[in-house]
């Protein structure tokens, strides 16, 4: 019997998505928007070497939407997520931590800042839903589904209808 569903692998980002780091940047420098950071480069700066990815707390939706992720792909998905510059190891360290405390169970956890490498696999396009439109540029450039979802912006049950359309539905047909 042939198989004619094949079904994309699920990338979540965690900064924006899933982790408010907007918010604990705000909070840890007591401004009230993080654009009211003098110079956010050196901002980000301050941050390695230290425990600040451990520590961000989680959107309310957050638990919500893994839920829903781990039900559709019967726990098949994965955290694409970028480290810090400068900072690899150890904000990679802090958010596999961050994931761990929240008892996120990803298949896999990849910390890049090339992301679009994960676009496709074996020609079958991926999702990724990531708050950064460059990186949702990038990841359609290479052939993947992008989808934009910032979770003090955006609408989680839009987000979930998106994902459900894409991961049953696109799947179907990708019979390469």
């Amino acid at each position: 019997m042939t198989n004619y569903y094949n079904k994309p692998n699920i990338y979540l980002d965690m900064d924006g998505v899933i982790a408010d780091f907007f918010g604990a940047l705000e909070k840890h420098y007591k401004v009230e928007h993080w654009k009211d950071l003098p110079n956010i480069e050196e901002t980000l700066k301050d941050l390695k070497g230290t425990d600040f990815f451990g520590n961000i707390p989680k959107f309310k939706t957050s638990d919500t939407l893994i839920e829903y992720v781990d039900r559709l792909t019967h726990g098949d998905w994965n955290i694409l997520s970028s480290p810090l510059r400068d900072d690899h190891q150890n904000s990679s360290f802090w958010k596999r931590h961050w994931l761990t405390k929240h008892g996120y169970k990803p298949t896999e956890s990849i910390f890049t800042g090339r992301k679009e490498k994960y676009a496709t696999t074996n020609s079958i396009p991926n999702i990724l839903i990531d708050d950064k439109p460059k990186n949702i540029q990038r990841w359609r450039e290479k052939g993947g589904i992008g989808i934009q979802y910032q979770a003090n912006e955006n609408e989680l049950h839009l987000l979930l209808h998106e994902i459900h359309y894409h991961y049953l539905l696109d799947g179907l047909y990708n019979d390469k």
